[in-house]
């Protein structure tokens, strides 16, 4: 779906989540892990995976693509497909590869180019179009130019802004690792100065093997095939699907103090932020990117052109636009033991009220099973039927944000 390109969060954003998420990792470390590394592998590690990184274009490798259609008959300052009853014409796309972070092309640099560009974009390249009446080829040719013009430099901008944050990255990191390093040594040595001797414990490990950058999910069968024709299944583990809900949860904070920035934030926008932070974790097999979007507020993973994550981020608007959304989350699924979440933003004043409403509605849905087990002061866990076939199971884990509106 084309959209407004670099008109949406403040890079500045995406920077000040992106350092707060490395000193949360440094401070997680726990003693034996921080110590069985040197500072300069764990540094070489938080950089690679920290440094924020813009996408390229690769404009040599352009190419076209057109489809028969009706078009508008008159230019408008806007053009807009849908504007018009149209005459018959052709709809010309030119497809622009590039490498890199999808969502990139959705934040704001801190100086960007006025006029706006309109284009469409997946992991792997950009679509621009162009359909109209009025169109001859030098004017297409020059709407095509003009377009990528506008995009390099906000690209260019954005490397700018983001260049003196990657600079400063180590830093920003020495100090922390050698804070962390150095509380971890002197209760190593408290430990091993006590006079009584340590009981050893038979499944103490090694060795401690440093993460890798980013980390690649692991699906795992949720059952034996029966029959060796029987079409395999698989789910993510719960320690995969705890990880990428506690990053859920550290973007939403972020959204929720910093309500002036996000305030009229729309929810296909909201759900770029996740994709940066999810990516910017995990590793696709296949593409640099494991969520993926369909629609406008889902965030998915497949795995062998199935489901096996989805969620939808959403703004409160009430009992029964929850159950509504729960039942369009539920149609996402297709196999057993799917797991989800439903990421729901509040802008009323009365959160305790939205998060009693909220539970009310998981209760109602007709294919509500059991739950909630509470995770936290508004993050909790259920179970439903899959809407095909109730011996099958979808875990829906419900996290409610305030988001409230600054005062004016």
């Amino acid at each position: 779906m084309a959209q407004y390109l670099f008109l949406d969060t403040d890079v500045q954003v995406l920077i000040d989540v992106t350092q707060r998420n490395v000193f949360e990792e440094v401070d997680q470390l726990n003693d034996t892990t921080i110590l069985s590394r040197s500072d300069e592998d764990w540094l070489k590690y938080f950089m690679d995976k920290y440094a924020i990184c813009v996408p390229t274009l690769d404009v040599s490798k352009a190419d076209r693509t057109y489809v028969d259609a009706r078009v508008p008959q008159y230019p408008v300052p806007n053009p807009n497909f849908n504007n018009q009853q149209g005459v018959p014409g052709r709809i010309h796309t030119l497809h622009i590869p590039y490498s890199g972070p999808e969502a990139l092309f959705y934040y704001k640099p801190r100086i960007y180019q006025m006029t706006p560009v309109i284009a469409g974009t997946s992991n792997s390249e950009i679509t621009i179009h162009a359909g109209g009446a009025w169109h001859t080829a030098n004017s297409i040719d020059d709407h095509f130019d003009d377009a990528i013009k506008i995009i390099e430099e906000n690209l260019v901008n954005l490397r700018n802004d983001v260049a003196t944050f990657n600079q400063s990255l180590a830093g920003l990191i020495k100090p922390r690792l050698e804070a962390r390093r150095k509380s971890a040594e002197q209760t190593k040595a408290t430990t091993e100065s006590l006079k009584y001797p340590l009981r050893r414990r038979e499944d103490a490990p090694q060795t401690y093997k440093l993460p890798e950058r980013p980390k690649p999910l692991a699906p795992e069968p949720a059952a034996k095939a029966s029959t060796p024709r029987a079409e395999q299944q698989f789910i993510i583990s719960e320690t995969d699907y705890e990880e990428i809900l506690r990053i859920c949860t550290s973007m939403s904070l972020v959204m929720e103090r910093s309500p002036s920035v996000f305030e009229k934030a729309e929810e296909e926008h909201i759900r770029v932020h996740y994709l940066v932070q999810l990516n910017g974790q995990y590793q696709g097999a296949a593409t640099g990117e494991t969520f993926n979007s369909k629609g406008k507020t889902d965030i998915l993973i497949r795995y062998q052109d199935k489901n096996i994550f989805v969620a939808e981020c959403k703004v409160w608007a009430g009992y029964e636009a929850l159950i509504a959304t729960t039942s369009q989350l539920l149609g996402y699924t297709t196999w057993r033991d799917t797991k989800t979440a439903l990421i729901i933003f509040s802008r009323r004043m009365d959160f305790t009220n939205v998060i009693s409403e909220a539970q009310r509605a998981m209760k109602d849905h007709p294919n509500y099973k059991s739950g909630p087990a509470q995770e936290g002061e508004s993050r909790f866990r259920y179970v439903f039927k899959h809407p095909n076939n109730d011996q099958r199971e979808i875990i829906v884990t419900l996290m409610l944000f305030d988001m409230p509106k600054p005062s004016n």
